[in-house]
């Protein structure tokens, strides 16, 4: 118990921690994507707004006249073609190519210059909204404003994703550990049932056990046949409960592994058919086991397949008229069991939900066993199901064959292939 609290916490804590990291990870998905947007939207009104500024400029008469960071450099014809330049205007950034050719009447220029770390976009127009159209204008527009705006958003975006994601991950972490609190008591509660399980059941199994075994070894003289036979059977069958047991154990318990082995499934279903046939005959039922594989090997635990195949031809036997039967083939790649018996079939009301817990009994199918009957859970198809799975197999119902019939396929093992 004591490895069982310790490795609780542990478990609990690093499924907190894994949702916690999805979590954090959408919430910061989330966070980047609305940060890209808001940062192309304001890059975008920047843009414009020196867009404006620029085309603004090309209007006012004088260079005085311009706001800080615009420089507007003037040709004007009517002195001569004289260039007036704002006293301020950094070296390098009159682009006297551009005027010259905008002054000889050739088409508007854009451009941008980088002086001093600072970066302009130039225009270079005759449309001034000079009635004479003897006046060329050069503005210049300074980006670094703008720039410095972008990249105060950028920190600002940044530094609240990053207490956005902290506040969230603190935030995300708590609620799943309040969260899967719940689910690791349900799941220290199962354990604790598990062990409980296994000390009650295996000490009066392993007693059984040993007396029937004792009791063979006795002298057998004068006993009749059919008692002899029937001690060797109660051994068997001590046995086979035992290793059920310790398979119902191991799927129980999500922290222990059943031991694959190569098994062969035409001789666990010759078991199963053993196990069950005086119960089949005290039903007044033909129970057999056709198919034609001699033997047919899968991977897996013999203890959960002959659950599987018990399972089956149990819920056969509760359904079946005259006749059950249990038929393994093997392919090239899979093995196919298939129990048919001639009853009435599944009910199509049930079929689809044939393989879930307490299915049968939800449907009514199943009532409340009186005067000392069986009574039914509704468990049988659901651990099929279960086994099925754990073995990489399928089960499904075969609504073509008369009666019930439902068909498991295994992988068949590498080696028998």
């Amino acid at each position: 118990m004591t490895a069982t609290k310790r490795r609780d916490p542990e478990n609990l804590r690093g499924a907190s921690l894994r949702l916690t990291v999805q979590f954090t990870a959408l919430v910061l998905v989330l966070l980047a994507v609305v940060g890209v947007i808001v940062f192309a939207i304001v890059s975008k009104s920047v843009t414009e707004s020196n867009e404006r500024e620029l085309v603004a400029a090309t209007q006012i008469d004088s260079g005085r006249d311009a706001t800080p960071g615009t420089f507007v450099t003037i040709v004007d014809g009517r002195t001569g073609g004289k260039i007036i330049t704002p006293s301020d205007l950094p070296d390098g950034l009159l682009d006297t190519a551009a005027l010259q050719a905008v002054a000889d009447g050739g088409a508007d220029e854009r451009s941008e210059r980088t002086v001093d770390g600072h970066t302009y976009s130039l225009l270079t127009t005759s449309a001034t909204g000079d009635p004479s159209h003897d006046r060329v204008v050069q503005v210049a527009v300074d980006h670094h404003e703008g720039a410095e705006e972008l990249g105060r958003l950028a920190a600002a975006l940044l530094l609240g994703g990053a207490v956005a994601a902290v506040l969230a991950f603190a935030a995300s972490y708590l609620m799943a550990r309040r969260a899967m609190r719940p689910l690791a008591d349900a799941l220290a509660l199962q354990r604790r049932f598990v062990a409980d399980a296994s000390h009650e059941l295996r000490t009066p199994l392993t007693l059984l056990s040993t007396r029937a075994q004792m009791l063979r070894r006795r002298s057998r003289d004068g006993l009749p046949d059919d008692v002899t036979a029937s001690i060797d059977d109660v051994v068997t069958d001590a046995n086979a409960l035992t290793e059920i047991l310790e398979d119902l154990l191991i799927a129980a318990d999500p922290r222990s592994d059943a031991k694959k082995e190569p098994v062969d499934l035409v001789a666990v279903a010759d078991q199963a058919v053993t196990l069950l046939a005086d119960e089949a005959t005290a039903r007044r039922i033909e129970l057999t086991r056709t198919g034609d594989a001699e033997t047919a090997i899968v991977t897996g635990s013999s203890a959960a397949l002959l659950r599987l195949v018990i399972a089956l031809c149990t819920n056969a036997l509760d359904h079946a008229r005259t006749r059950v039967g249990v038929s393994v083939t093997a392919g090239s790649s899979r093995v196919v069991l298939t129990v048919v018996d001639d009853g009435p079939g599944f009910d199509p009301e049930i079929a689809a939900t044939a393989f879930e817990r307490f299915a049968s009994s939800r449907a009514g199918k199943h009532p409340p066993a009186e005067g000392g009957g069986t009574r039914h859970y509704g468990l049988g198809l659901a651990i099929v199901s279960e086994i099925a799975r754990r073995h990489d197999g399928t089960v499904t119902i075969d609504q073509s064959q008369p009666g019930g019939a439902v068909v498991c396929s295994f992988p068949l093992a590498a080696r028998a292939r």
